[in-house]
Order: structure tokens, then C-alpha cells, then sequence
């Protein structure tokens, strides 16, 4: 037996036919509002990754706490007839962190074009993800059924644009 037989399939071809399944849902298109949501939301969630991998200390372990709120997001999204899994303790973790880095990160008043440093275009990549993750959301109807999912992915956005201001260290050149 070798060491291969025990790691599960990556490729198994159902999806060949433009259809997936999702956790007790059945077969569905890829092309299903729910399954745009998933993919939005996993997208952001590798962008910030990506941004994590540059960061260091406080920023790190923010950006992989956040991380783990977009996977419980598409929990909410993946299951929606279970009870939801983000909630008002959600909301207030990142407007917490918003208020915190908002108090330690000078706000241009300009529109910022990003590009100062690659912490923050990561960050700056990552936010606007985030934003369509967000619209997806919208889109799909889960501002009804998932109202923290919604809350929550909207003031992420607005937390990663903060973080990113503050990893450009106050560089603002790139003014729009």
C-alpha cells in the first residue's frame, strides 16, 4: 500500500458537466447563485492569505482570524437551513478591529489608488474581493435569511481598507 492510498481524491469528473454538489443539496449548477457566493467568498478568503503571507505579528494573526470568518460565512452559505454560524459576536470582533486600526492609521482624505507598498495592494486586492463577495451575497438574497453573513462582510471591507492605509505607513502618492 503506498503512502498515496490514504489521501482522499482531488479530481473525481463529476463536475465535468458544469454541476457540483453541495453538502445535502445535490447536484446544482456551478453557475447557482449560492455556488458564485462560495466561490467569491473562498477567492477573498485566498487573498487574504495571500496579504497574511506578508504580514507580520498583530496584522497576521488579524488577517488569519478574518480568514476564518469567511469560512464560517460560507457555512451560512453552504447550509442555509441550519442555524447561522455568523453572528452580532462576529460583527463586533471586526468592528472592534475596525475601530482599533482606525485609531493607529491616518485616512487620507483623497481617493487612494492602491499601490504604495505590497502589503497594502494585497490588502487593497483582498478588500475589493471582499466587496464582491459581498455583492454576491446580496444578489443570492442572504441579506434576509443571513443578516450578520451580509453586516459582517460588508465592515470587512471597510477594516481591510484601513489595514491597508496603515501597511502603506502613511505613503500616499498614488492620491487619485
Amino acid at each position: 500500500m503506498s503512502e498515496h492510498d490514504n489521501n482522499p481524491p482531488v479530481s473525481t469528473g463529476r463536475g465535468d458537466d458544469g454541476t457540483t454538489t453541495l453538502l445535502g443539496s445535490g447536484r446544482m449548477g456551478k453557475n447557482d447563485p449560492r455556488i458564485v457566493v462560495l466561490g467569491d467568498v473562498d477567492e477573498a478568503s485566498s487573498f487574504l492569505g495571500l496579504a497574511r503571507a506578508e504580514a507580520e505579528g498583530e496584522l497576521a494573526e488579524l488577517l488569519i482570524e478574518l480568514q476564518r470568518l469567511l469560512y464560517r460565512v460560507m457555512g451560512d452559505v453552504a447550509m442555509p437551513k441550519e442555524d447561522d454560524l455568523v453572528g452580532e459576536a462576529d460583527l463586533d470582533l471586526v468592528d472592534r478591529a475596525l475601530e482599533d486600526w482606525r485609531n493607529r492609521t491616518e485616512i487620507p482624505r483623497e481617493f487612494v489608488i492602491p499601490g504604495e507598498s505590497r502589503l497594502g495592494a494585497l490588502l487593497d486586492v483582498a478588500r475589493s474581493v471582499v466587496r464582491r463577495a459581498e455583492r454576491s451575497l446580496v444578489a443570492a438574497g442572504y441579506g434576509q435569511g443571513h443578516p450578520y453573513a451580509v453586516r459582517v462582510v460588508n465592515r470587512l471591507s471597510d477594516l481591510l481598507f484601513v489595514v491597508a492605509r496603515n501597511a502603506d505607513g502613511g505613503k500616499t502618492l498614488s492620491k487619485g
